[in-house]
């Protein structure tokens, strides 16, 4: 009985203390909202982001077109990922340290509407 007693108050506290080292949701609240293309060396299309609270992410083409996806930010950095057809496209940001830009890597950034 004590045998039996031991293991589960041994199961009750690994149970309890796994919760400790669950994935804590980071808060994008910043994040929330539309972004325009402002900075565009390669002078290719003025997209807009739409990203909304359930991480989902509108990418809204000049010539209007749209693309549905979602987003995760890890790290100070914002991976959007974006299926088309039969495969996705990942697409992957540096986010300045004031989150006022999400800066692509050739150079390009979008900034809050």
């Amino acid at each position: 009985m004590k045998q039996g007693l031991r293991w589960l108050l041994a199961a009750v506290f690994f149970v309890s203390l796994s919760g400790c080292f669950g994935e804590e949701k980071v808060n994008t609240s910043w994040l929330l909202g539309t972004w325009e293309l402002t900075h565009n060396p390669e002078k290719d299309d003025q997209d807009k982001l739409v990203f909304d609270a359930d991480d989902s992410v509108t990418v809204l083409a000049e010539k209007g077109g749209e693309l549905q996806g979602s987003y995760q930010y890890v790290d100070g950095k914002l991976k959007i990922s974006l299926p088309v057809q039969r495969k996705t496209i990942e697409v992957e940001f540096e986010v300045s340290s004031d989150h006022s830009k999400l800066i692509y890597q050739s150079g390009a950034y979008y900034t809050k509407k």
